[in-house]
């Protein structure tokens, strides 16, 4: 074949071009981050439940949240620095039956003080697997695809939520909050044979200059500012969507919503999200970062009435509608965080971001609920100020962002 044809013969599909270890690497990411979602979201379904059972307040309910969400700093840090030093998919296993066990136990909990250990410990396997998983499916996939494999690995936090949702309510109303804590860990056993086929991705030789220390991560010319700027959108992120999740089952319950009802409206914001991060991944690849995520975070300051019920009869429209614009932006993440740190500080650096960017938002669902609690606000306008707060600002960030943020993608990187 001449070289005239090659050149005119129409680009491979964009699904053949990945090699087999390629494809396996990312099943096994995809699927921890689907349990860490099942995991971590069965919580905040039964939040009213476990309120009642122990007979404490939603503002020290909440407290779990935060205390999960710092936690998540510490096991993003340990998986960073492990992933760099031995393997990525080692951190991975050993994150993914961290969770799974802390979860299980709660079923088991004698006390909310118990419950309240449990989650926190839950937060360090929860920081763990994302860092270790986002790196081992991002770092060698082709780039010609890569927005689109972005979104599609960020979506999956939506297919574990919904099917938390799905399983709480088949599972609640039968045998009660405990037992949807069992069902949590158990699907944790399947990674094992996932596993087994996943082969690390060939890494460079260690050199003098490849020292991968957390200080050698801040003294890269450059990385500071990709820290400090990435930790900013994250923590804004972050604050939209646990503003949006942390206290939605109780806003539907004060809607008159049984558990049926609640996963309901929790899967229409799931299908939304799903959607909206597949879309916003491929929009990423196709017209670069920054309109991936103005997009959605300017729509969804318009679409808060909707999601908090202001609007009567339109919770499920809104339910829908909060999951792609208010989540769905979240499908560039791990293409834009992995896009930001050289390969031998890559690990660590998507750990370091990811998680200090939840170290603010993890105080946001507290917030809301002493809003609602001690200053008297409805809670759906609690809500509301702050979703609206978080994705204006998110949005002002990146229109001004560095310029790596708002370039759009080489030509030719379009997926076919």
């Amino acid at each position: 074949m001449t070289a005239l044809a090659l050149a005119a013969a129409p680009p491979q599909p964009w699904w053949k071009e990945p090699t087999r270890d390629q494809w396996t690497a990312f099943t096994a990411a995809w699927f921890g981050w689907v349990l860490d979602a099942f995991d971590f979201t069965v919580f905040l379904l039964v939040m009213p439940d476990i309120m009642k059972e122990f007979g404490v307040t939603a503002t020290a309910t909440t407290l779990s949240i935060a205390l999960t969400l710092l936690l998540r700093l510490a096991g993003g840090m340990a998986a960073g620095w492990a992933a760099d030093r031995w393997s990525r998919k080692l951190p991975l296993l050993i994150s993914i039956i961290w969770f799974a066990v802390c979860d299980g136990a709660i079923a088991f909990a004698p006390s909310f003080a118990v419950v309240l250990v449990l989650r926190t410990l839950f937060g360090f396997g929860m920081g763990a697997e994302w860092t270790a998983g986002a790196t081992l499916a991002m770092e060698n996939w082709p780039t010609r695809s890569r927005g689109l494999a972005s979104g599609v690995l960020q979506g999956s936090w939506a297919i574990g939520y919904l099917l938390a949702a799905l399983a709480a309510a088949y599972v609640v109303p039968r045998w009660g909050w405990r037992a949807l804590f069992i069902a949590a860990a158990i699907p944790a056993l399947l990674s094992f044979p996932l596993m087994w086929f996943v082969k690390e991705p060939p890494r460079p030789a260690k050199t003098a200059k490849t020292e991968s220390s957390f200080l050698a991560l801040i003294r890269t010319s450059g990385v500071l500012r990709r820290v400090l700027w990435g930790s900013g959108a994250m923590a804004l992120g972050f604050g939209a969507y646990y503003g949006l999740t942390g206290l939605y089952s109780t806003l539907l319950k004060g809607f008159g919503q049984d558990m049926a009802g609640i996963s309901f409206h929790v899967a229409l914001f799931n299908v939304g999200m799903m959607v909206g991060a597949i879309s916003c991944g491929a929009l990423a690849m196709k017209k670069g970062v920054a309109p991936a995520i103005l997009i959605p975070t300017l729509a969804m300051a318009l679409c808060v009435p909707l999601y908090v019920g202001a609007v009567p009869g339109a919770l499920a429209l809104g339910a829908f509608l909060g999951g792609l614009f208010g989540a769905g932006y979240s499908g560039t993440t791990p293409l834009l965080l992995t896009s930001l740190f050289p390969e031998h500080l890559r690990a660590k650096g998507v750990g370091l971001v990811y998680h200090l960017g939840a170290v603010p938002a993890a105080f946001v669902p507290m917030t809301i609920a002493a809003l609602s609690e001690k200053a008297g606000l409805p809670l759906g306008t609690a809500i509301g100020l702050v979703v609206v707060i978080s994705v204006l600002g998110l949005a002002a960030l990146v229109a001004f962002g560095p310029e790596e943020v708002r370039a759009k993608p080489p030509a030719g990187a379009a997926v076919h």
